[in-house]
């Protein structure tokens, strides 16, 4: 089982003409409303995999909590332990200009109500999952506690920085893996983090593909590129979540990431996050063709 500790929220997007002036109200302006957090996406990605999901969050006493429940439900994911608390669930509002720009306002809601006292009273799914995800939309106690917990029961750990947040660098060392994407990794590099060589560094570079880093070691997965990128939004969700349930298959590090990339190249072919992410025989049928076409490039680093 793969335990997936961290985020849900509702999303509300909303196309502009233009941004409204301070007291202006426009019309002419097209809404979506969706599900996200990361570590709910991910449980999907897990569960569309073939994976065993368990998340553990909190969510809201409104709609959209309710939401949430009927989508886990749908998708198999188990959601036994999620904490339900008084008021919203977490909601993002997304304001998005013909251009592309956008403006995001973020209203934790009853994610800030998730403590380390809620995972204490699930040491047992710590106890059962081989795997631990988890991102960084939560607040910094409870990722630290999980990662504890997970040390204490020697379940595997997956930490997936985003957004990048400020964290000691020995929460981050106890990750054997640590996947971010470029401006993570890089925010991480200024900080003064330098992964150990026991950890095992993914960082994906869109396009560009994956680099691993382990020890001295340094593998180049190449990119499986499509000709048309509808929305970028599931992408990276939809990586960790193929590459962890790719891990508890038994796939090796560098079949599971090359399994990962196709998953996440799928998933900028379609639009909005849950609908783009992809399932276990779509993801077999390209990873075959991207196997016949592609092959990863491997070079040593002696001086990392």
């Amino acid at each position: 089982m793969i335990l997936v500790v961290g985020s849900y929220g509702a999303g509300i997007t909303v196309r502009v003409p233009r941004l409204p002036e301070a007291g202006e109200t426009i019309g002419d302006s097209v809404v979506n409303i969706g599900h996200g957090g990361k570590s709910s996406n991910q449980a999907v990605a897990i569960t569309r995999q073939g994976g065993e999901a368990s998340i553990i969050t909190a969510i809201g006493s409104d709609a959209f909590g309710e939401s949430a429940r009927h989508l886990w439900h749908d998708e198999g994911v188990n959601h036994d332990r999620v904490k339900t608390v008084e008021g919203a669930s977490m909601t993002g509002i997304i304001l998005v200009e013909p251009n592309g720009e956008n403006r995001i306002a973020i209203a934790p809601g009853a994610l800030a109500q998730l403590t380390p006292v809620d995972l204490e009273q699930h040491r047992d799914a710590f106890v059962e999952a081989d795997f631990l995800v988890v991102c960084l939309e939560v607040p910094a106690a409870v990722i630290e506690r999980a990662i504890s917990l997970a040390k204490e029961t020697d379940t595997k750990i997956v930490l997936n920085p985003a957004p990048a947040t400020a964290l000691p660098h020995e929460v981050i060392a106890q990750a054997d893996y640590f996947i971010p994407n470029e401006s993570e990794y890089a925010f991480y590099v200024a900080d003064g983090y330098v992964p150990l060589n026991s950890q095992t560094l993914v960082v994906t570079q869109g396009g560009q593909g994956v680099v691993i880093r382990r020890g001295d070691r340094e593998d180049r997965i190449k990119p499986l590129s499509q000709k048309a990128v509808v929305d970028t939004t599931g992408a990276g969700d939809t990586f960790v979540g193929t590459f962890t349930a790719a891990l508890d298959a038994g796939e090796d590090l560098a079949q599971a990431t090359r399994r990962a990339v196709v998953a996440s190249s799928l998933a900028v072919t379609v639009a909005e996050v849950i609908p783009s992410i992809p399932t276990k025989n779509a993801v077999q049928l390209a990873l075959s063709e991207y196997l016949d076409n592609e092959r990863p490039e491997e070079t040593t680093h002696e001086d990392q």
